[in-house]
């Protein structure tokens, strides 16, 4: 891990809100900081930039879906789809 500023974990947004970028990048960013992570060290561990990481924590698009589920798998957030009826389709 980088030495620098200590990181200050946030709270996670509520769990009852649609799912957004933003709403995901607020999740991630919660994740990250409970867990001490620093943006250049959760860049490293995911092999992507900060600048990467920073457009994905602040709901920004353009961000492959791929990296977005590697970050997410990195912190252990899982994404579920949920099964619906067939009368629903």
């Amino acid at each position: 891990m980088t030495k620098g500023k200590k990181v200050k974990a946030i709270d996670s947004p509520s769990f009852l809100e649609p799912i957004t970028l933003q709403n995901i990048g607020l999740f991630i960013k919660a994740r990250r900081t409970q867990q001490k992570l620093s943006t250049q060290d959760m860049a490293l561990l995911c092999d992507i930039s900060t600048f990467t990481l920073n457009k994905i924590e602040n709901g920004f698009e353009g961000v492959k879906f791929a990296t977005l589920l590697r970050v997410m798998d990195a912190l252990g957030i899982k994404l579920y789809i949920e099964p619906w009826d067939a009368q629903d389709a």
